[in-house]
């Protein structure tokens, strides 16, 4: 079985950045025991299992590590959880413009914004000067700029806080190979 739900990244001028495979996990899989808080009923949830080709406009590199990506609707922010074997190494919180979700697929604009979340829950704000370069670059909005902002305060206070957004992504998965048949979503009925 291979991957079926495509993942296309853009700059905010639209230039296609990267694109990749993945699979999308059904609401009802846990991922750890205890389960983590619930991400909402419309949050997508992705698995891209290490080795999972990665084709960037750089080029295409394989992932060296599993991960989990957590997409919702309305939000200007996207989760990617990375781990070795089973054990969570970090989080990547990427500052979006609200993604489209579809049937197959899922396409984002990354603002140029990134932060990175360890299993502590302490982190780091990664790109804020390319974000600022960026803002200035490509012209962005006035409500993508505070957009981008207000998403960026609202995860630094859930790693602050430690609870909520970031109690979601599992410290340790149950397995590692959640692109069997019945941990997938099927393809109708879904938006």
């Amino acid at each position: 079985m291979q991957a079926d739900f495509r993942v296309e990244s853009r700059s905010y001028d639209g230039v296609l950045r990267g694109t990749w495979r993945a699979w999308r996990l059904s609401p009802e899989v846990q991922l750890s025991d205890p389960p983590t808080a619930s991400p909402g009923a419309d949050c997508l949830r992705l698995w891209l299992p290490a080795g999972t080709l990665m084709e960037w406009t750089t080029g295409t590199r394989p992932l060296r590590h599993h991960c989990l990506q957590f997409f919702w609707p309305e939000r200007w922010y996207m989760l990617s959880a990375f781990y070795n074997g089973c054990d969570l190494l970090y989080t990547y919180a990427t500052i979006i413009l609200p993604p489209t979700i579809e049937v197959a697929g899922v396409r984002y604009v990354d603002l140029d914004l990134t932060m990175l979340v360890r299993p502590d829950l302490s982190y780091e704000v990664l790109t804020q000067a390319e974000f600022d370069h960026m803002v200035e670059l490509l012209d962005y909005s006035e409500e993508t700029r505070i957009g981008a902002l207000l998403a960026l305060r609202t995860l630094t206070n859930a790693a602050q806080i430690g609870t909520g957004l970031f109690r979601l992504i599992p410290q340790r998965l149950l397995q590692t190979d959640f692109q069997r048949h019945d941990c997938l979503s099927q393809q109708h009925g879904l938006s």
